[in-house]
């Protein structure tokens, strides 16, 4: 997160030597989250985000939803410097998005979906194809506190998909070139249809751990993919 210039410029210079199998464009895309709004724009269902830049201009509507909102910056892993608010708490939501402003980062402005804390699901793909899926505990469970320390992954466990859940999930993974590895966030929205909250393609936690079937299809996956190169 606090090099990711650096990060980015090792990954375009080592694909001019090898192939990565996530493809370094791939992944400078994917390292912003203000990818979202490309997906949304493509048809994807995704938690409503707005991302405000240095420079860009708000107002106080921007921080007010029904159950509160959520407020990160587009450049983040673990919920680092995340949190949300509750309705009425807009000047802290606004405070927040402003300290993020002021270090040159982008803010991002969601709203908070009150059925995360049923469980945000995590679906796992090798080459496109579905391998195994996760469901565990919402991280931000206290209002206003920005906790960096806190575990990014509690209580995951595996997880059978519905339909919609893998359908919104194939959508979101890209193509016709896909990935090696992709996991796909999801949580409910209030009419209990899966919508995205992350497109993991760098280094995600693929959790191999729990489902002890993950490591084969990601050593198939890698085994085709050489053989293809």
């Amino acid at each position: 997160m606090g090099r990711i210039d650096e990060f980015l410029a090792w990954a375009e210079a080592t694909a001019r030597v090898t192939r990565l199998w996530n493809p370094a464009p791939l992944v400078r895309w994917n390292s912003d989250k203000s990818y979202l709004l490309d997906l949304a724009g493509r048809g994807v269902p995704v938690v409503p985000t707005r991302c405000i830049a240095p420079g860009d201009s708000y107002g106080e509507e921007d921080f007010e939803g029904t159950h509160g909102v959520v407020v990160k910056p587009s450049v983040s892993a673990g919920a680092w410097d995340t949190a949300r608010y509750e309705p009425g708490r807009g000047a802290d939501a606004e405070r927040h998005a402003r300290m993020l402003l002021g270090q040159g980062r982008t803010a991002m402005v969601q709203p908070y979906l009150p059925l995360v804390e049923e469980g945000e699901r995590a679906l796992v793909f090798f080459a496109g194809t579905f391998s195994h899926a996760i469901r565990k505990q919402a991280l931000l469970t206290e209002p206003g506190e920005m906790d960096n320390a806190r575990v990014a992954h509690p209580g995951a466990a595996l997880h059978t998909p519905t339909e919609a859940e893998l359908r919104t999930a194939l959508a979101a993974v890209p193509s016709p070139d896909e990935p090696l590895f992709a996991r796909v966030d999801l949580v409910l929205d209030e009419a209990r249809e899966p919508v995205l909250m992350e497109l993991e393609l760098i280094e995600p936690n693929l959790f191999l751990g729990l489902d002890p079937r993950g490591a084969d299809r990601l050593a198939l996956a890698v085994a085709a993919a050489a053989r293809e190169a």
